[in-house]
């Protein structure tokens, strides 16, 4: 199966009334755009930019990297390039996010992985901008989190996803870029510590 190939039309269920869409009975998203806004914006207020930033990011880790074994455990891809890009294709498919993986490099026996990939709308950016100022840095935070994710389940090793253009930092597009936390220079660092409970 290619990623391309994953059609979700059937077995798909929203519930209005708290936001969650299950797909065969597992979770895919777990709040619409604006009911996440609310709680978004609920944790800023409340516990500040940087702890609700790192709630986020953790909360957006963990849906990534169960995510990515539930696919890997119900369908059967071509290639694992296909399986890494069926979080993209969900994603592409549900509406809320289009994104569009650039590059693609890893190399188990090295230990390497780098992907790049653009975001041509997020939920997450569009919500902050409604609420706030453009912020000086990036704003998709659980994004970010899914990213990583489902990229570490993926390799098998950590993997920190940042996004080095954001919407909310009035970008054109947010784009992300994805490799291991020893790559990373100081930028790095409040995502290491929020994701290092899961490496540990």
């Amino acid at each position: 199966m290619k990623a391309g190939d994953l059609n979700f039309s059937e077995g798909l269920n929203f519930d209005p009334g708290t936001g969650i869409t299950t797909f065969k009975d597992s979770r895919l998203v777990l709040m619409n755009a604006n009911s996440f806004g609310m709680l978004r914006q609920m944790l800023i207020d409340t516990m500040g930019v940087d702890r609700a930033k790192n709630i986020l990011l953790k909360f957006g880790y963990k849906n990534g990297y169960s995510d990515f074994i539930q696919m890997k455990s119900n369908y059967k891809f071509d290639s694992e390039m296909e399986l890494l890009a069926s979080g993209p294709v969900i994603h592409t498919w549900q509406g809320i996010v289009h994104a569009s993986p650039t590059k693609i490099q890893f190399d188990r026996d090295e230990g390497s992985f780098y992907f790049t990939g653009i975001w041509k709308n997020s939920y997450e950016a569009e919500q902050h901008l409604a609420h706030n100022q453009v912020s000086t840095e990036p704003v998709c935070w659980t994004l970010m989190g899914y990213a990583s994710g489902w990229c570490t389940a993926f390799f098998g090793s950590p993997l920190v996803a940042i996004e080095p253009y954001c919407m909310g930092a009035g970008h054109h597009v947010c784009e992300w870029e994805i490799k291991p936390p020893k790559d990373w220079g100081d930028e790095g660092a409040p995502y290491i510590e929020a994701y290092k409970e899961f490496w540990e």
